[in-house]
């Protein structure tokens, strides 16, 4: 079990910046040390990773392995600025299976889709450095750090957003999402849990993790929750199902939406945080 006092966690990329040298964009990366075992989760839109590492005294040379939420370019656009940053030859990349798919979105209003995936072709990344891991089970990368794996819809009230597709060769169909994955972090304090989009529902992860973790309690859930386009059935739903799981720290970002994020901030008062770019995260954590 990783000592919380030896895990730290610093977000490299996300909607806002939280002052000093950081760069904002839309998106999400986020860098975790727990006990000196270093791995990159996401790597952003573009290129702003690099530059935000080096001004907050991340070295992503150290990273073991680099980890993808999911296929969208917000959260894989930065691959290759990242690969051009660590500078050795290969690098692991766990993702699932569905994270290559052909992924658009939906433009209702307009009747539009527009391409969302990853904006790099697999050959491209391998001869980058990449050597991909995708599989669809839970990675341990350490013995108390986990890439969770596809994530069950367990919740009624949770769904992935209509506005989802992908290509296929009869046209654009339903993106369920299957390759959306988090990380689960055992600690001596409970549960820390980073989500990338939770394009699956907050809860549902918080309920995997606490089933493939055997750990009931929850520390600390930081990231975005995409929660900024659901219905307010959903949102309600979920602060209700978050108040009963009692995390001690929530830190939301990216997908979340600023109306959200307040409405989350105002029923978790004195455990919320804005969690943006520039966010260094030590443990023990005070607000």
């Amino acid at each position: 079990m990783v000592k919380i006092r030896d895990l730290s966690i610093t977000t490299l990329c996300e909607n806002t910046a939280g002052g000093g040298a950081v760069l904002a964009e839309w998106g999400f990366c986020a860098w975790i040390d727990a006990g000196g075992r270093r791995f990159l989760f996401d790597t952003g839109a573009s290129g702003v990773v690099p530059g935000n590492a080096d001004a907050l005294g991340v070295d992503l040379s150290k990273a073991e392995a680099i980890i993808l939420s999911h296929g969208h370019y917000d959260h894989t656009g930065g691959l290759m600025a990242v690969f051009e940053r660590i500078g050795r030859r290969e690098i692991p990349v766990i993702a699932l299976p569905a994270a290559l798919l052909p992924k658009y979105s939906r433009r209702v209003k307009q009747g539009t889709y527009h391409y969302s995936g990853i904006p790099f072709r697999r050959e491209q990344l391998e001869s980058a450095g990449a050597r991909f891991t995708l599989t669809a089970e839970p990675t341990w990368l350490t013995e108390d750090v986990v890439a969770s794996g596809e994530e069950p819809m367990t919740t009624d009230f949770e769904k992935v957003a209509p506005s989802m597709v992908l290509k296929t060769d009869e046209g654009y169909v339903p993106d369920t999402m299957a390759d959306d994955q988090s990380i689960y972090i055992r600690t001596d304090a409970g549960l820390v849990i980073i989500l990338g989009c939770a394009h699956r529902g907050m809860v549902n992860i918080i309920r995997h993790a606490r089933k493939l973790t055997g750990m009931e309690k929850v520390h600390m859930v930081i990231g975005g929750t995409h929660l900024g386009p659901a219905d307010d059935t959903q949102v309600d739903a979920t602060i209700d199902a978050l108040e009963e799981i009692a995390p001690d720290f929530l830190g939301v970002s990216h997908c979340t939406g600023l109306t959200v994020a307040a409405k989350i901030g105002r029923a978790f008062a004195g455990r919320f945080f804005y969690n943006n770019s520039g966010t260094r995260i030590g443990f023990p954590f005070t607000l």
